[in-house]
């Protein structure tokens, strides 16, 4: 259900995102209440998102080295999006609805063709490795008919926690929020939060197991990952 009243913990993120058209329905629209897409403003806003795509995702790579090109796109990436954290490269083509919404973190990887509707904020965190063909939708609508005569909409907030693995095509629905630590299996259709250290999969997604955190396998001496380097 669309929210009754503004989101001051969204609009506070908001504010200090890059490209954010901050007014009374840009804070409606991000807090989950109805709004009608087609205003000026938000229409303008999601003009600049096609924009800076288009630079994105048809930058042509011939045009610098092997070892220059993550800066590169690390660069167009910052004006696409609200706000990302260094050492994260995202494969193009990939589509935010608009963009400034987008909150990514630190060293994170994101496979080729990510579909983002950035209705409200969408937060992903460190460390979080994104497969192929992902959907991720925080904008949704009414059952009744009569509002999409009216063409009104909303959308809830989805944040994906540290250290995540989303499988390829994957779909997060409206206010969903996956802990962190977890890992999402293909083809999933997640409608539902999801607890940090899970394995989840299906449609609906179900936890299948829990997992130990980092710092527990950094403790358990029969992790073959524990005494191993980054660089292999």
């Amino acid at each position: 259900m669309a929210s009754i009243e503004k989101r001051e913990d969204m609009i506070s993120i908001a504010r200090d995102l890059s490209g954010a058209p901050m007014c009374d329905d840009y804070e409606k629209m991000i807090s989950g209440m109805l709004y009608n897409p087609t205003l000026p403003r938000l229409v303008e806003a999601r003009h600049q998102c096609r924009i800076l795509t288009n630079d994105y995702n048809n930058f042509d790579p011939r045009t610098v080295p092997a070892e220059k090109i993550q800066a590169v796109r690390f660069e167009l990436l910052r004006k696409l999006v609200g706000r990302v954290g260094e050492g994260t490269f995202v494969e193009p083509p990939f589509r935010p609805d608009y963009g400034c919404n987008v909150v990514i973190g630190r060293d994170c990887f994101i496979n080729w063709n990510m579909t983002i509707l950035d209705t409200s904020l969408v937060i992903i965190g460190d460390r979080v490795q994104i497969a192929s063909d992902v959907g991720i939708y925080s904008a949704t609508h009414e059952t009744s008919v009569l509002s999409r005569r009216k063409f009104v909409e909303y959308g809830h907030p989805i944040v994906i926690g540290d250290d995540c693995w989303i499988g390829g095509s994957v779909v997060i629905l409206p206010g969903v929020t996956i802990g962190e630590g977890c890992t999402i299996g293909a083809g999933s259709v997640v409608t539902k939060d999801i607890p940090p250290f899970s394995v989840a999969v299906g449609n609906p997604c179900k936890v299948r197991k829990t997992i130990q955190s980092a710092e527990e396998e950094e403790k358990d001496p029969n992790n073959p990952y524990r005494n191993m380097s980054r660089e292999l």
